[in-house]
């Protein structure tokens, strides 16, 4: 019988390399820890510090007696992902053994009027941060409801999508029939939205009067834009 011997040292050269491998990564895994260094998301705004992130990786590493590489990293992403004010971690341990923390950050886009809580940009309730208060609408009238607080979650994505709305709504009004209203930053009107149908619509709309009516001077005069009509838009003077 003719042995392939070329077929036999690629072989043994894979296992070679398998058990190189195998090996490094046991060392690795039972190195010491040397540092730990942590990432943020890039928010313009850090609404858990990165102080708070390092105080917490420290207390979860001393309570479960942890100092070698890699065993415990998704016990550490798990209780990190606890935390309120994360949206997700991810942990890795390079070949020096320095921990590697990347953080996401949950993103307030609207203020609870409780100044309790805020809701975030996939539509979920998050607490306050004690590190930082970030300017965003404030919603007035929610009561409790899961469908209502699918309509501001609506409204709210709505106004953080759009830069002008986001420079400019300061409170997002539900009345008890469920209709809207929203103010602006620098002006006393009102603008009533009503149902969230046809909402592109009607901002569209609404952009257009507020620009003529800024350059004719005339913003000021009135205390309602009625935005509930089709296709038009009803000033209410004062």
């Amino acid at each position: 019988m003719r042995f392939n011997w070329l077929k036999i040292k690629l072989i043994l050269l894979l296992v070679l390399i398998s058990g190189l491998f195998y090996s490094t990564i046991s060392v690795n895994n039972l190195r010491d820890i040397k540092s730990t260094e942590i990432y943020m998301n890039s928010y313009e705004t850090l609404f858990i510090s990165e102080d708070s992130i390092q105080s917490l990786i420290s207390q979860l590493m001393f309570n479960k007696n942890i100092n070698k590489s890699n065993i415990h990293n998704s016990y550490l992403e798990s209780e990190l992902n606890n935390n309120e004010l994360i949206n997700r971690s991810d942990i890795f341990i390079d070949v020096n053994g320095n921990m590697i923390v990347n953080i996401k950050q949950r993103k307030p886009i609207a203020r609870f009027l409780d100044n309790k809580s805020y809701l975030d940009v996939n539509g979920l309730i998050m607490p306050k941060s004690k590190d930082f208060s970030p300017v965003v609408p404030v919603i007035v009238g929610y009561n409790q409801s899961p469908l209502q607080l699918n309509s501001i979650y609506k409204l709210s994505h709505f106004i953080y999508e759009d830069e002008f709305l986001r420079k400019n709504i300061t409170k997002i009004i539900v009345d008890s029939s469920g209709k809207f209203n929203i103010k602006l930053r620098k002006h006393k009107f009102k603008i009533s939205l009503g149902k969230l149908d046809k909402l592109e619509l009607k901002v569209n709309n609404f952009k257009a009067f507020y620009l003529k009516a800024k350059k004719d001077q005339l913003l000021n005069k009135y205390s309602t834009i009625n935005l509930q009509f089709d296709n038009q838009v009803v000033g209410v003077k004062k």
